[in-house]
């Protein structure tokens, strides 16, 4: 093929190509929208309310009936003194 004929062609491509692309780089969504990840608020002591001294735990337990708290409220202990 002579060059003469290839120059254009390969611009044709090239157009065609950036048509085709342009609708995919639209629908993607920016980064900064990215959602945060589920893990930051999930967990078992997520929203739990913890009267004064107590603290909460993960204490998985396999339950037949619900609620089934994935909790436990522990007191919360001084270090000993060394």
């Amino acid at each position: 093929m002579p060059l003469s004929r290839t120059v254009p062609s390969l611009a044709r491509a090239a157009a065609g190509l950036s048509l085709i692309a342009a609708p995919l780089l639209i629908s993607v969504s920016p980064a900064h929208a990215v959602p945060m990840p589920a893990a930051v608020d999930a967990g078992p002591c997520f929203n739990v309310e913890t009267p004064p001294g107590y603290t909460c735990l993960p204490a998985p337990k396999q339950c037949i009936a619900a609620p089934c708290p994935q909790y436990a409220l522990v007191p919360v202990t001084e270090p000993a003194a060394v």
